[in-house]
């Protein structure tokens, strides 16, 4: 699996603790707003002012799927099978997530990713 630098403290991280953070990142990222990096990110912020009905789910679900196939975002380690997303108020969304890890077929579980909608605009 892969590892990296933890965005606060400065030390190396792997395993899921660097998934989790890599998700996040790639969440609250608005697709095209890094003037180096254009293809990064996600489209999840459109969702934030949607209603409440059976589509928003879907809709977060799409975006979410979208973050995590595109190649830019660096997070082909995983492979999405499952989502709940629920709103908690103030443009945030908190994610879980179930999928599995491609590298070696084991299935994870991934609770609490929080989409901030506010610190993506």
């Amino acid at each position: 699996m892969k590892q990296g630098t933890d965005a606060l403290t400065g030390k190396t991280i792997g395993g899921l603790d660097y998934l989790r953070q890599r998700l996040t990142d790639a969440f609250n990222t608005p697709l095209g707003s890094l003037v180096g990096a254009r293809e990064y990110g996600s489209r999840l912020h459109e969702v934030v002012d949607r209603n409440l009905d059976q589509s928003f789910e879907m809709l977060c679900y799409v975006r979410v799927s979208e973050a995590i196939a595109n190649p830019h975002n660096g997070l082909e380690d995983f492979r999405l099978s499952e989502m709940k997303a629920t709103p908690v108020g103030d443009g945030q969304i908190e994610l879980d997530l179930e999928g599995v890890l491609t590298y070696n077929g084991e299935p994870v579980t991934l609770e609490g990713i929080l989409f901030d909608g506010q610190r993506s605009n």
